[in-house]
């Protein structure tokens, strides 16, 4: 979050160096960010957004044992802030130490239990570990502080299918869907549940959209190419493969499935 000053005060030469640094950040001039903050810690070794900075560029480079260095100093520097707990939670998550991630999560939380990124992300970690009721109640308190994130509801969804409850997790994509209609993975990810449910035109309908918003979709081609198969109507699949296999020449399962296709099809 950019810092706000007062103008009626004078600023101070490091704040005008941090206001640079966010700004270069920001942008993504992640050097010149660095060394900005950099410059502000030779002379104030305890100023906690300058080390809380370091942390993010850090870990936006996977330098992930620097962010966690800078993230661990920020909070000595100030443990009373949720940032640097929940930001030292994501490095954790990145690397795949979930236990820790969950500790830091859990720290941030009690500092802020509204700190949204916090619990989605502990939501994402849980379903990770297959604690799924508490990914569930994350996401849902996700949705109940900003109803418009439509993301949540892929999360939930994702944790049904997981589940194998498909009905539920349809209902939630088509809910992320009436937010975000013009999203071709969302009528896609719609298209493959109807398509894993046996309801073969319902999907293709729902997989058609997805390559009209975008004709360059391998995944989408391959899994109309599903739904053509379960409509009898296999030639067609071939050349959906076909056009699978021209985006993504590498594209193994629409690979296999043509193979298993043209095998059935011989005589």
């Amino acid at each position: 979050m950019p810092i706000q000053i007062h103008t009626s005060e004078p600023v101070s030469v490091n704040v005008k160096k941090l206001i640079r640094a966010e700004k270069c950040h920001l942008k993504g001039e992640l050097q010149e960010a660095w060394d900005l903050y950099k410059e502000i810690l030779q002379s104030e070794s305890e100023h906690y957004a300058a080390l809380h900075g370091m942390g993010l560029i850090a870990a936006q480079v996977k330098k992930y044992d620097i962010a966690v260095k800078f993230f661990n100093n920020a909070i000595k520097v100030d443990q009373s802030n949720p940032r640097a707990y929940s930001n030292l939670a994501n490095v954790f998550a990145s690397q795949g130490l979930n236990e820790l991630a969950l500790k830091n999560y859990d720290h941030a939380l009690r500092l802020d239990s509204n700190y949204v990124d916090a619990i989605k992300n502990r939501g994402i970690v849980r379903a990770e570990l297959k604690q799924y009721k508490g990914a569930l109640a994350d996401f849902s308190k996700v949705l109940e502080l900003q109803p418009s994130y439509w993301r949540a509801h892929i999360y939930i969804a994702n944790v049904y299918i997981a589940t194998g409850k498909l009905i539920k997790a349809l209902h939630e994509y088509d809910l992320a869907l009436a937010v975000s209609p013009n999203s071709a993975a969302l009528c896609n990810n719609i298209g493959a549940i109807l398509c894993s449910m046996g309801r073969y035109k319902s999907a293709l309908l729902k997989l058609d959209r997805a390559i009209k918003i975008n004709p360059k979709y391998a995944e989408a081609f391959n899994n109309k190419a599903v739904a053509l198969i379960g409509l009898h109507r296999e030639h067609e699949a071939i050349e959906s493969y076909n056009k699978a296999i021209s985006l993504n020449p590498l594209y193994q399962d629409a690979l296999n499935g043509k193979s298993k296709l043209q095998s059935s099809l011989r005589p």
